[in-house]
């Protein structure tokens, strides 16, 4: 918290493309603090919270990208399916937003059930508890495989590392981005 007090007063927004170190630092640490009777630091991350935001979910927002993508923008014929990390649309409602930045320059393919968790799960599922993170990317692996994308996208890290991994197990050959290299890629000259 102090890191970001040290400098929020010097930006109207903190863009962090990553679900889930947002939804950690707008929701989870003021949960923590409020179950830990910490009014004090629980007033201060609401503060950091406010200027906080996913990069695709503020750029959307609060920016005329999407009208730059569609007038500038180049087109690609290789299709990307979206997967909704969990800290995004489930903690943070974020899920249309990094559609509506990929749209206007990729064919967009839906997967069954783009709001089924990849399985990540944390620390404790990439090693003690593997099998269920194993168990959890089969699934998930067969529906990018079913929409026969290019690309897997998705605004998370701990999603690329699952999906990934699951994608590899299932020789799925969809690679994986995240959107907002997808976007940067459409934006070069």
């Amino acid at each position: 918290i102090e890191y970001f007090e040290s400098f929020m007063k010097d930006c109207d927004a903190m863009l962090i493309p990553e679900a889930t170190c947002s939804a950690m630092v707008k929701h989870d640490w003021q949960v923590f603090f409020a179950n830990h009777d910490m009014p004090e630091w629980e007033a201060r991350a609401k503060k950091v919270a406010e200027k906080i935001h996913m990069a695709t979910a503020w750029l959307d927002d609060n920016t005329s990208l999407q009208q730059i993508l569609k007038e500038k923008g180049k087109k690609f014929d290789e299709a990307v399916t979206y997967h909704d990390p969990c800290h995004a649309r489930k903690v943070q409602g974020i899920y249309e937003q990094p559609r509506n930045l990929l749209a206007p320059n990729y064919p967009m393919v839906e997967m069954s059930d783009p709001n089924r968790c990849c399985g990540f799960g944390g620390v404790t599922m990439q090693t003690e508890k593997f099998h269920f993170a194993e168990a959890a990317g089969k699934p998930k692996a067969a529906m990018i495989k079913e929409t026969k994308a290019h690309y897997v996208s998705a605004e998370c890290s701990a999603c690329r590392v699952q999906l990934s991994e699951a994608m590899n197990n299932a020789d799925v050959e969809t690679i994986f981005k995240n959107p907002l290299e997808l976007i940067a890629e459409s934006l070069k000259d």
